[in-house]
């Protein structure tokens, strides 16, 4: 059976870990097993990711190392999914990717989704946008309007799989810069949706709408205590409910933000 690769790596490209707490809820929802441990030793620096004490379900102390874990789940239909999830590396990316597509092609997996959120102008009490890409051939032209700058593991790995012949989509959710200090259960909810679209089976949602309605809820009473995020708020939605309007454009949006972060600055 054709198996699908998930990759979600927490850290920069994990805005409100909404990508990893995508593959958390996968492994919650479906029976799973692990295939294989990529060891942190060789591409984490410890003092940016800290090995942890844990207690285990025997009550044992155990030293829990940042190492990237691969799973496989089984959905009771549609094809299985192998699971690679961890800390962003610090060091040998090219070293790291090549390990990580070498253990999901052994894995039987044809094709590589890759999970991401980033931090945006995006309001909370809307549909947090996920933005769905398929990463171009090797000898395919980039669309015109291609993101040009740094780029985190997701994309280095993606361009690497797409070189051995993997097809590959990247999945991105835009998560409200303003909360941005804590988990954001609406950002998990609006990838999971995607990500069903694209691998053809139905994902239980659990307490998952339930989370994001508190979520949703908490951020309300935030603005309630705070006038000045909920007139940027405000501002964001009126963006957003005019866009395709004449005078909406993302520009628009971008000197909202400028403005607010003035105003903290002087504050």
């Amino acid at each position: 059976m054709t198996r699908i690769a998930v990759t979600a790596f927490s850290g920069w490209n994990d805005a409100g870990e909404a990508a990893s707490g995508t593959i958390e809820h996968l492994l919650s929802v479906w029976p799973s097993r692990r295939l294989s441990v990529i060891d942190a030793e060789e591409f984490t620096d410890f003092p940016v990711n800290r090995p942890s004490i844990r207690t285990d379900e025997e009550g044992r102390r155990r030293l829990e190392w940042p190492d990237t874990l691969i799973d496989l789940v089984t959905p009771p239909r549609g094809p299985e999914l192998v699971l690679v999830h961890g800390p962003e590396p610090s060091l040998r990316w090219k070293r790291f990717c090549a390990e990580v597509l070498a253990r999901i092609e052994a894995a039987g997996a044809s094709s590589l989704l890759s999970l991401g959120a980033l931090l945006a102008d995006a309001p909370h009490t809307r549909p947090l946008p996920v933005s769905a890409q398929v990463e171009p051939g090797t000898h395919e032209s980039a669309p015109e309007d291609a993101y040009e700058g740094p780029v985190g593991i997701p994309g280095v790995l993606g361009r690497l799989a797409v070189a051995r012949g993997l097809r590959t989509t990247s999945l991105w959710v835009q998560v409200p810069h303003y909360v941005a200090q804590n988990a954001a259960p609406k950002a998990v909810l609006a990838l999971i949706a995607e990500l069903q679209s694209l691998i053809s089976a139905p994902i239980p949602l659990a307490d998952l709408e339930e989370d994001a309605e508190a979520w949703v809820r908490g951020v309300d009473e935030l603005c309630r205590t705070d006038a000045e995020v909920a007139d940027y708020v405000q501002r964001l939605e009126r963006a957003q409910d005019a866009t395709g309007l004449p005078g909406a454009s993302g520009d628009a949006i971008a000197r909202e933000f400028e403005q607010f972060l003035r105003r903290r600055e002087q504050e």
